[in-house]
């Protein structure tokens, strides 16, 4: 509704220009930033923009110009929702001029990177390439160096293109969607979709994340966690049995009667939420609600005011009439008389500093607080008014807070042990951020907490300099939060950033893995690479290590296929440069990277997760698919374990000049290697004897595997396509002696590193 011509308009949102008067009631959605000229207990919900939960208090009034979005308590935003009184404001901002036109503009500016696989996986096609290219053209060159026939150079060019094609892991794009998908997978079963299927394995290597406050390392919702009487305090789950402690009943019943919210059936409250948040204290405590509000009815109320910082009501009782009041106890302290224990007594000065010392020392934690008193009269006073609110008993103090998750502080320790970063950036007062971050452990009492304001006045260089110490950060608007990604980045850090709302955006997209709270924004969630469905911090890390076991299961992916693939090199080019017979037919190279390409390692990506995950550091953005253990391993297996198989060609083929036994004898000897191999590799921590026999998909794949390795061997119609002849079984037995070789030199290999990584844990510990 805007005011138009001097009169109340209803027009269309699109309609509305700045300049406008626009009139906002309880329920109202705004749908331009504005100034407040006019406003009555006007409370707005800008959890959208500021990611609180908390309504903010909107008032006629003047502010520093540079200050953060939920401290401009002059002004209204779009997309933000009245909740409470009435007001009028004057547009100063419609469309993509306002704050949320800012966000979408910021968020359309923002360009997605390509993950750390991406990355690797483009280099490593790269460099396969380049490899295979200089293979078969080698190949090619020295067989027209060294053979002087036409069926010669035939045979060595198809031999060249087979080896071209063997070496080139064909099946590693469907294994790694394989791993991925199944990934995923494993993740939804730990609460978190992932929208895009290469963050799943870029989960694994996050080392910072950056998460809200309100509602992923807290409840989100406030609730009352002590109740302060001038003998005791009472935790929340010290609230039952009030009504043989007549100081806490007192405290709680003027909580339930001094409030308008109204809790549903569900738990879940309307109206302030403060007022809510004693409502279900009320309720923890099972006192009689409806019984206690029957007895007490209400005859008058003075409402909540920013100046007054108070409520009170006036109510009926079986002894004449009673006033509670509830609010801030800077403003009742000096109307209180009387303190209540387990008697009414007049309450001393010194009380009355114990009383405020402790409101101190409570707000220095960053905890809201509340203070309850009452009045009775037998005679009653018919009506409320402000100069009743005298001569007050001290019923007691009400904290309230947004609580820690119970199993957070858990969770961090997890992290910690990871190499992971944890830092919480939020909407929220600095002085509750560092409250949370002390009891979180993410900052010390002397730590320093960074406000939006102060990262305004710096630079992108300071700023990144600055960050390498805070974890916290407080007062934050989007594009803030958008320049803490990118500093992050810029030290190369992989960086997961959680949020809930529109504010969030931008940094969501612009980090490596954005995550939103499954009960956050639709803007949010289409942004996010993934969602966390339950809301809870614990599952950004367990995400984290599922992530971390699918980049284990590709790096045994690469290193089975990458061994296998380049096999087949060493016997081929040692048997042209040797002047002998090509070792193995192209047909029969081809058949063997079936067995090996196939089923084998899609059956590696149901692998699961091997234990002690969690307890290195992440790997770096940078760090390439084939480390130093996997080049290693791959180069060895294909160096020495194929000079070994070179031997056995040459023995055999000398001993019996049957070139068909020998090749046979070969290419029995590449599908053992595989399928041997194969169990090896299911893990690069673990050596084979430690390692679980529970994938029964692989086992199924290798038992295919031999099937066609048999059927290769011994049914005539693939002897005649592979050029193969049976092999007695004393062949099978130097195949299978050559295989466990193998596994021996791989072991070897594996436990050197093993050593290796032991001792390097055991300094870093020390």
């Amino acid at each position: 509704m805007v005011l138009r011509d001097g009169k109340r308009t209803i027009i269309e949102s699109q309609d509305i220009v700045p300049g406008d008067i626009l009139f906002l009631e309880a329920g109202n959605h705004i749908q331009a930033d504005g100034r407040i000229i006019k406003a009555k207990e006007l409370f707005i919900k800008e959890s959208v923009l500021t990611g609180e939960a908390e309504d903010q208090k909107k008032e006629v009034t003047s502010i520093d110009k540079e200050v953060a979005i939920g401290d401009r308590t002059n002004m209204v935003y779009r997309g933000t929702i009245v909740t409470n009184g009435v007001g009028m404001i004057i547009v100063t901002a419609t469309g993509k001029d306002t704050e949320i036109g800012h966000i979408a503009s910021l968020v359309s500016e923002t360009k997605e990177e390509p993950t750390p696989l991406q990355m690797q996986l483009k280099k490593l096609a790269r460099n396969i390439t380049i490899v295979v290219v200089f293979i078969a053209i080698g190949i090619v060159l020295i067989s027209v160096l060294l053979q002087n026939n036409e069926e010669g150079l035939l045979l060595a060019f198809e031999t060249a293109v087979a080896v071209a094609v063997a070496a080139i892991p064909e099946g590693l794009v469907i294994s790694l969607t394989v791993i991925l998908a199944i990934g995923m997978q494993f993740i939804l079963k730990r609460n978190a979709l992932v929208r895009k299927l290469v963050a799943a394995e870029t989960l694994g290597s996050v080392s910072v994340i950056c998460t809200d406050k309100t509602g992923t390392l807290t409840k989100g919702s406030m609730q009352v966690v002590e109740i302060t009487t001038i003998t005791q305090t009472y935790k929340e789950n010290e609230f039952k049995g009030v009504q043989d402690n007549a100081a806490l009943y007192t405290a709680l019943k003027i909580g339930l009667l001094c409030n308008n919210a109204v809790l549903e059936k569900d738990g879940k409250g309307i109206g302030d939420t403060t007022e809510v948040a004693l409502l279900q204290a009320v309720e923890e405590a099972a006192l009689e609600k409806e019984q206690i509000e029957w007895k007490e009815k209400r005859i008058d109320e003075i409402p909540f005011d920013s100046k007054r910082k108070y409520m009170a009501t006036l109510h009926k009782t079986e002894k004449g009439e009673a006033i509670y009041v509830k609010g801030a106890l800077e403003k009742l302290i000096p109307h209180i008389t009387y303190i209540k224990g387990a008697t009414k007594k007049r309450i001393t000065k010194k009380q009355i500093q114990h009383i405020i010392d402790q409101e101190k020392e409570y707000a220095q934690k960053g905890l809201r607080l509340l203070a309850l008193a009452y009045k009775e009269d037998k005679h009653g006073w018919g009506n409320i008014q402000e100069e009743h609110i005298e001569g007050l008993t001290f019923a007691g103090l009400v904290v309230i807070k947004d609580p820690l998750r119970k199993d957070v502080k858990e969770t961090l320790k997890v992290a910690k042990k990871a190499g992971i970063r944890v830092m919480m950036i939020t909407g929220d007062h600095a002085k509750t951020a560092k409250a949370i971050g002390e009891e979180l452990g993410l900052i010390t009492r002397d730590g320093q907490v960074l406000e939006g304001v102060d990262i305004e006045n710096m630079s992108d260089d300071e700023l990144k300099q600055s960050i390498t110490t805070i974890n916290i950060f407080a007062r934050v608007d989007p594009k803030h939060k958008l320049r803490i990604v990118r500093a992050l980045q810029a030290h190369d850090h992989v960086v997961a950033m959680t949020g809930d709302g529109v504010n969030d955006a931008p940094a969501i997209k612009a980090a490596d893995i954005g995550i939103a709270v499954g009960s956050g924004t639709d803007v949010a969630k289409s942004t996010a690479d993934m969602v966390i469905l339950d809301d809870k911090f614990p599952t950004i890390v367990a995400a984290v290590e599922e992530g971390r076991g699918i980049y284990e299961n590709i790096k045994k992916v690469v290193t089975y296929l990458l061994a296998g693939s380049f096999s087949e090199v060493v016997l081929v080019v040692g048997s042209i440069v040797a002047g002998l017979p090509v070792a193995a037919l192209p047909a029969q190279i081809l058949w063997v990277n079936i067995i090996e390409d196939a089923f084998p390692t899609m059956a590696l990506a149901f692998e699961k997760k091997e234990k002690g995950l969690m307890n290195e550091p992440p790997r770096k953005r940078n760090a390439p698919i084939m480390g130093k253990e996997v080049r290693t391993m791959i180069i060895m297996k294909s160096i020495i374990g194929n000079i070994i198989l070179f031997a056995i060609f040459v023995y055999f083929y000398k001993t019996t000049g049957d070139i068909h036994l020998t090749r046979t004898i070969v290419f029995v000897g590449f599908a053992i290697d595989a399928l041997f191999f194969i169990f090896s590799v299911r893990s690069l921590r673990h050596m084979i004897w430690q390692i679980p026999m529970n994938n029964f998909y692989l086992i199924g794949a290798v038992v295919f595997g031999w099937v066609m390795l048999l059927l290769a061997v011994y049914w005539p119609p693939l002897q005649i396509l592979l050029r193969t002849v049976p092999l007695a079984w004393y062949h099978w037995v130097v195949m299978i002696m050559f295989g466990i070789t193998d596994i021996i030199l791989i072991e070897g290999i594996k436990w050197a590193f093993l050593v290796r990584r032991q001792k390097k844990y055991n300094y870093a510990r020390k």
